[in-house]
């Protein structure tokens, strides 16, 4: 068929079995040839959507139009867990178009033979050439840029410039959207009477644009609502006092000549009760009609709504420094790929170097012209202490991780909370076993911080799977029950929506312990590094 121009969802219901709520209701949506960002909280149902329109996922309700059998559709998920299923196709392909795809996102061809050995940022990049590679009509890219550096970013940008076709990004990263996307779909809690809902809107431009306009618009229906509310309680007051009125003058008609005092010369008395006798009929309709308008303020109230409340307070953290002076010593030499062991053979030769600057530690490449047949990460004499707050950064492929295994190796005897890059279901589900089996008390902990989060907790106490970036969350909160001296996040703001990003930032930069976290971003590591 001719390539689409238009990709639409209309009134989608879903919810996921065992579910007490729907995921989606009544929701219509269209995705014009172009890409369009898709935003929202963790867990609000991006990728769900996404599943539904690409045909992996049917929806209760709904249809999808055209059918996703008749498109050749691309996906890229969020986990590089996931092998591109036509990863040999696309080794074996050198056309120009292949040929294409593998220069603008700067493959190595080797990278296509052990995509098991890659890192995170490597093998995003495979996963989105081979996508490319399908030449779909259809192209969702889910969290492109977890895992990825700047270089990488503006390899993936550049890739998703030259696509023509129907392209959909699910992502939280505020500069790829603004560089890429024309239109955003933004999921919003939305508060409709007394209870929260899920809606979508599309706003023009990326994210900048599009998250300008939606705030106004927050403010705009808040503003509407407050004014609502505000007609009620006047309309109500008015009843009140025309309630008075009557009672009053029913009471001057019932008492009739007896409220007239004989000793009243001037009528005074007399003039009261035939002016209360007179109110009678008038204020009895004049509180009749207030009941209408009362109605039709309060169903005004009920239909207009606001955008749902966002948890914003302090997280519940037991935790204190250890009492040793120092927790990890290592180096110097240089440390292994594969078994993170250090090797104090000065001859070695290096990938890659580690760089340590206060709480900033940076992996560069090697000087030596040889770097790129190293066995592993050149470091220097590194020290841990109790209260220490670091950041590691770096390009993809130098040894990050290879380095957060050598100092976990090195940390055995250190009460440690470590969360990796990755999760998984088996995760989720040993992460909501614990928390259902928690006392009482422990529980009501760690759901508020899990709500200081801007995450949900309703939705776990009614045994929803937490998405990737909510389990995060949860993994971190269940972690801090343990009191940890150490705490090591490998990239913690991949699946992280922009407002929780800003929540962890500063939950981690109040934490009194040892702390060390692998990230790309670096305005994120600037919070909390010592």
């Amino acid at each position: 068929m001719a390539q689409p121009i238009m990709l639409t969802l209309s009134h989608i219901d879903f919810t996921y079995p065992g579910t007490p709520e729907p995921l989606f209701e009544d929701i219509s949506v269209s995705f014009p040839q172009g890409w369009t960002a898709v935003l929202g909280d963790n867990g609000i149902g991006k990728s769900t959507l996404a599943a539904i329109a690409t045909g992996r996922l049917t929806p209760d309700a709904g249809s999808v139009s055209p059918a996703p059998v008749r498109l050749v559709i691309g996906v890229c998920p969020q986990s590089t867990d996931e092998v591109p299923d036509n990863l040999e196709d696309f080794a074996a392909d050198w056309s120009p178009e292949a040929l294409s795809v593998r220069q603008a996102l700067r493959l190595d061809d080797g990278w296509l033979y052990r995509y098991d050995t890659l890192s995170g940022g490597e093998a995003k990049r495979v996963q989105i050439a081979c996508a490319l590679a399908k030449r779909p009509d259809l192209l969702v890219l889910d969290e492109p840029t977890n895992h990825v550096d700047e270089p990488t970013r503006n390899a993936i940008a550049a890739a998703m410039g030259g696509f023509r076709g129907i392209g959909v990004l699910i992502s939280h990263d505020a500069d790829l959207i603004d560089a890429t996307c024309g239109r955003s779909l933004i999921f919003e809690r939305r508060h409709v009477g007394h209870r929260n809902v899920t809606v979508a809107n599309v706003y023009q431009g990326g994210y900048t644009q599009a998250n300008a306009q939606r705030r106004a618009n927050d403010e705009r229906d808040a503003g509407l609502l407050r004014s609502a509310r505000r007609e009620h309680e006047r309309l109500r007051g008015a009843q009140a006092e025309r309630f008075r009125q009557v009672q009053h003058a029913n009471a001057a008609r019932d008492n009739g000549g007896r409220r007239i005092d004989p000793k009243d010369h001037d009528a005074r008395g007399a003039l009261h009760l035939a002016k209360a006798t007179s109110l009678d009929s008038g204020a009895s309709r004049a509180y009749a009609q207030l009941d209408g308008r009362i109605a039709a303020a309060e169903r005004r109230v009920a239909s207009l709504s606001v955008a749902a409340k966002r948890y914003d307070g302090d997280i519940w953290m037991n935790a204190a420094p250890s009492h040793r002076t120092e927790l990890i010593r290592i180096g110097p030499g240089v440390v292994r790929f594969g078994d993170a062991a250090v090797v104090d053979d000065a001859v070695t030769v290096a990938r890659s170097r580690l760089c340590a600057d206060g709480g900033l530690w940076r992996v560069v490449a090697a000087d030596d012209d040889m770097a790129v047949d190293g066995v592993g990460v050149r470091i220097p004499l590194l020290s841990v202490g109790p209260r220490d707050h670091i950041g590691l950064t770096g390009p993809n492929g130098l040894g990050k991780s290879t380095v957060i295994r050598a100092l976990l190796r090195a940390a055995a005897d250190v009460r440690m909370l470590t969360i990796a890059q990755n999760t998984t279901d088996e995760d989720a589900r040993r992460a909501m076993t614990r928390l259902t089996g928690l006392p009482t008390r422990d529980r009501a902990r760690v759901l508020s911080s899990y709500a200081q989060l801007n995450a949900d907790p309703d939705k776990l106490l009614a045994g929803e799977s937490p998405s990737p970036g909510e389990l995060r969350k949860l993994l971190l909160c269940l972690g801090l029950l343990d009191r940890p001296e150490l705490i090591v996040m490998d990239e913690p703001t991949n699946h992280l929506d922009l407002e929780s990003k800003e929540a962890l930032a500063r939950v981690l930069a109040e934490y009194p312990g040892a702390l060390i976290v692998v990230s790309h971003e670096r305005w994120f590591i600037e919070r909390f590094i010592s």
